[in-house]
Order: C-alpha cells, then sequence, then structure tokens
C-alpha cells in the first residue's frame, strides 16, 4: 500500500507569484496526492483577503484531502488588540476547524499541531501537554505517524538556528515517546531532510525531519527556489515500513521537477535509517 502526500509550505498569499500558483495547481493535480499539507505562512500579513486567496487555491485543489496549520504570519503583527486577543480569527473565518486535529488515511496518521504563538512574532513553541493531548493514549501499530507545524526541528545553515522550535529538545522526547516516524515544518523558505539523531542524539528512536520551502512566495532564498515535498510512505503487511521523499523545485519552464529523491526504512530498534 502506498499513501502519497504532498508537503507544501509558506506560500506567503499577498506576497505570492500567480503564474506559480498556476504552475503548482496543474502540477498537483498530476501527482494525485491521497493528502496535501500545507504547514503554515499561509498569508503575508494574515489579512481576510489573503486567507480568502488561500482557499481558492485550496479550492482549486478540492478533490484531495488537505491539513493545514497556521504560521507566525497567520496572526496579526501590527493590530496588537487582535493578536492578542483574537489571533486566529482570519484563520478559522476560512479554515474553520483545522486547528489541531488527527486525519487518518489508511495506515498513515496525521497529526496536526500549532507552533504559533500570540506573544512572538517569529518564534514557535511546542509544549509536552500539547503535544500529548494530540498524539498520547492513541495506540499505534503497524502503521506511520506524522506531525506537523510550522517552525522546523533542524536546519541546514546556523543563521538559521534561531528560527528551530524553542522547546526543540522537550518536543523530540515526547515524540520519539509517542512513536512520531516523521516530523514535518516550514518557515525558514529552505527546504531540507535529516534524521533526528543528527541533532538531538539524547534520543534513541530516530525520527525523519523534513523541512520545505516556499511554494509560492517571492520570498525565496540563494539555492532554494520555490518548491515543495512529495512524500510516498510505503506501508506492506508484515513489513517495515518505507518513506521515499522527493523535493520538487520550480524550473524556469515553470514546472516543479523532482532534484532530489531520499529513502527511509524503519527499523524496530533504531527507528528511521536513510538508505
Amino acid at each position: 500500500m502506498r499513501i502519497r502526500i504532498a508537503h507544501l509550505s509558506d506560500p506567503h498569499f499577498g506576497a505570492n507569484l500567480p503564474e506559480v500558483v498556476n504552475a503548482l495547481t496543474h502540477d498537483l493535480k498530476e501527482l494525485k496526492p491521497d493528502l496535501i499539507i500545507l504547514s503554515g505562512d499561509i498569508t503575508q500579513r494574515a489579512r481576510y483577503n489573503q486567507f480568502t486567496a488561500a482557499e481558492k487555491f485550496v479550492d482549486g485543489l478540492n478533490k484531495f484531502q488537505w491539513a493545514i496549520v497556521p504560521g507566525n504570519h497567520d496572526i496579526p503583527l501590527i493590530n496588537i488588540f487582535s493578536r492578542l486577543f483574537t489571533p486566529y480569527r482570519n484563520f478559522k473565518r476560512v479554515f474553520r476547524d483545522l486547528l489541531e486535529k488527527k486525519i487518518t488515511i489508511e495506515q498513515v496518521e496525521v497529526f496536526t499541531l500549532n507552533s504559533t504563538s500570540r506573544f512572538r512574532h517569529v518564534q514557535g513553541e511546542l509544549n509536552a501537554n500539547q503535544i500529548k493531548k494530540i498524539i498520547n493514549g492513541i495506540q499505534k501499530k503497524t502503521g506511520v505517524r506524522i506531525a506537523c507545524f510550522h517552525h522546523p526541528m533542524d536546519c541546514p545553515k546556523r543563521v538559521d538556528e534561531k528560527n528551530l522550535l524553542r522547546n526543540r529538545d522537550e518536543a523530540m522526547r515526547v515524540f520519539a515517546k509517542t512513536e512520531v516516524d516523521l516530523i514535518l515544518g516550514g518557515h525558514i523558505h529552505d527546504p531540507y531532510v535529516s534524521l533526528s539523531g543528527e541533532r538531538y542524539p539524547q534520543v534513541q528512536r530516530q525520527s525523519i525531519i523534513s523541512v520545505a520551502g516556499t511554494c509560492l512566495s517571492w520570498r525565496t532564498r540563494s539555492g532554494a527556489p520555490n518548491s515543495f515535498n512529495l512524500i510516498d510512505v510505503e506501508v506492506e503487511e508484515h513489513q517495515q515500513p518505507r518513506l521515499i521523499i522527493s523535493r520538487y523545485d520550480l524550473q524556469k519552464d515553470f514546472k516543479f521537477t523532482p532534484i532530489l529523491v531520499q529513502s527511509f526504512y524503519r527499523d524496530s530498534v533504531q527507528g528511521w535509517i536513510k538508505t
């Protein structure tokens, strides 16, 4: 059995490129994912018209199931009253009950978590109780468990260390305890895939950390054009699952093309291992 997931992040509607919206919509229709995950920074400034522009994009792909989480750009910046007392008002007006939920497709469980804070503009945080409330107590069988939130657990460049999840060590311990296999994030516009043991050697069971770039915004970084990740989850009876993560970059002909493919399998003791 194969479950296909498209992981998008940081479209920044209000600072997006219309021609890239068309290209991504076309290519996702061809790839036919079972689920599309959007890991935050949906908008540039949390304005209602920016959320409705994002809604139009989602509606153009409405035959696919979606999981959506907010990013730091999805709560008000200038309006302090709204930021403190109704930070998710516009998000909820459009995407309603998508905050912190569980989605199950066959043997794949996806948990959406909210790492944003009304008290911080850039940095994010998850507490152990928040994670356990969503994930803990749900018995895991032979499938794959995925957690998704905006702020990344790892990064390739030292300059982005300040952008990592604030209490990431505590969060990683909880993810290991609840047997989360794959941790998805965005925020830094710099796609990156790693094994958790590289940054968190104190945690014995390895998870995969996958950070997606910006899928639609002009706010790209050097060496990281508009992109998204395609995740193929392979689960067969009486076998350990496998994961294939393909990075798709936008080319000059406005087509997203796979430029890096990484494969992993799950060991019953060590957790995930790169092949």
